[in-house]
C-alpha cells in the first residue's frame, strides 16, 4: 500500500538544550512522520498481510490471541519489508453508568501511567516511564523539570496543550528463555504521545459502542545500549498501538499492533565486522549449497519469534493494567 507521506517539521531548538536532546528532537520529528504512515496502515482494512499464530508458550489470566504477519510497506517513497504483531485480549468490564466516558478517563490518564507493579517475588513489572523532552501546540521545544518525569502527560493534553511529548519506558517483562534458563533483561525504548495516534469512534463494529484508541512511534535510539540486531531502540521505524473497544454489555477488547522495519538483517549485532551467528550461518550455508538450502525460510522463522517476543512484554503489560483498571474502575 502507497500512503502519501506527512511532511518533516524543522523548528527552532533553544539554544541551552545539549546536542544529546537535539539529537532527541531530530529522531523525534523524523519517527513522527515514519509512525503516522505506518499507524494509519494499521488502521486500514483492505491492507495485505499474512497471518501467523503465534504460541507465546506461558500461561496468562486474560483469553488472548497473538498473531505475527510479514509485510511490506512503502516509506518515503521506499518499498519496505516489515514485521508485525497483532493481539486481541479481553481486558475487563465496566458496570454501572456513563461507560464510554469512564473508559475514556482510563485510558487517557490511567493505563500508561499505572502500567507498573511488583510481582510476589519482589521483581518490577510493567513498564517504568521517564518523560524527556515536548513540543508545545504553538511549536515552542521544551524539556521536563526534574518534578515531572515519572508519569506521561494525560493524552486529552496533547493536541490542544502539547504537539508531541517524548518518554522512556523502561520494560521489566523483557524475559528471554533459553532453555532452562531464565534472564529478565533491562531493556528500554523511548516513544512519542501525538494527537494524530489518538482516536475516539462511536459504533465502530456492530455489538460496540465505543472505541478508544492510542498509539506511538518509537524513535531511532536505544535508551540502554543492546546487542540486539533487531529489538528494543533498533528500530528504523516502528509504531505501537492500543485500540480498546467497548462492547455493549460493557466488555472491553484490546486489541493491539505493533509493525516495525525494515526487517532484521541481525538477530545479534555484536559489531560491523562480526557476522550475526544465526543470519550470517544461514546465509552462509544457503551460498555454500548454491541455492539448495533457502536462508529465507529460517529468517522467516526467527523474525516472528521477534514478533513472539514482543507479544509476550505485552500480553504481560495487559495482565498487568487489567488489575489495575478493575480496582480503578470501582472508585470512577
Amino acid at each position: 500500500m502507497i500512503m502519501s507521506s506527512p511532511q518533516l517539521v524543522s523548528l527552532p531548538i533553544p539554544e541551552d538544550f545539549s546536542a544529546f536532546e537535539r539529537f532527541l528532537i531530530e529522531k523525534t520529528e523524523l519517527a513522527l512522520v515514519d509512525g503516522l504512515l505506518l499507524e494509519r496502515w494499521t488502521r486500514d482494512p483492505n491492507r495485505k498481510v499474512k497471518f501467523y499464530p503465534l504460541d507465546l508458550a506461558r500461561k496468562y489470566e486474560l483469553p488472548n490471541k497473538a498473531y505475527g504477519y510479514l509485510a511490506d510497506v512503502t516509506i518515503r517513497g521506499q518499498k519496505l519489508s516489515a514485521l508485525g504483531a497483532r493481539q486481541e485480549v479481553e481486558f475487563g468490564k465496566i458496570t454501572g453508568p456513563n461507560q464510554e466516558q469512564r473508559l475514556k478517563n482510563y485510558v487517557f490518564s490511567e493505563f500508561i501511567n499505572s502500567a507498573h507493579w511488583v510481582y510476589p517475588d519482589g521483581a518490577p513489572g510493567g513498564f517504568t516511564l521517564k518523560q524527556m523532552l515536548y513540543c508545545t501546540a504553538d511549536g515552542t521545544y521544551g524539556r521536563y523539570s526534574p518534578d515531572s518525569l515519572t508519569t506521561i502527560r494525560d493524552w486529552s493534553e496533547i493536541g490542544p496543550k502539547y504537539r508531541w511529548s517524548l518518554f522512556t519506558c523502561y520494560l521489566h517483562d523483557f524475559v528471554v528463555k533459553l532453555g532452562p534458563i531464565k534472564k529478565t533483561l533491562s531493556e528500554a525504548v523511548s516513544v512519542v504521545q501525538h494527537p494524530d495516534f489518538i482516536h475516539i469512534t462511536e459504533n465502530p463494529r456492530p455489538g460496540y459502542k465505543l472505541e478508544v484508541a492510542i498509539g506511538y512511534p518509537f524513535i531511532d535510539y536505544a535508551p540502554i545500549p543492546n546487542f540486539f540486531g533487531f529489538g528494543p531502540g533498533k528500530f528504523n521505524w516502528a509504531v505501537k498501538t492500543y485500540q480498546f473497544f467497548l462492547r455493549d454489555n460493557g466488555e472491553i477488547l484490546c486489541e493491539m499492533d505493533f509493525v516495525a522495519g525494515a526487517r532484521a538483517k541481525k538477530v545479534f549485532d555484536f559489531g560491523k565486522l562480526i557476522p550475526c551467528p544465526l543470519y550470517g550461518t544461514s546465509d552462509a550455508l544457503q551460498a555454500i549449497t548454491l541455492g539448495l538450502y533457502k536462508t529465507q525460510g529460517f529468517h522467516d522463522f526467527m523474525d516472528l519469534q521477534m514478533a513472539t517476543q514482543h507479544s509476550r512484554v505485552h500480553q504481560a503489560l495487559m495482565e498487568g493494567t487489567a488489575k489495575s483498571f478493575a480496582n480503578w474502575i470501582q472508585s470512577h
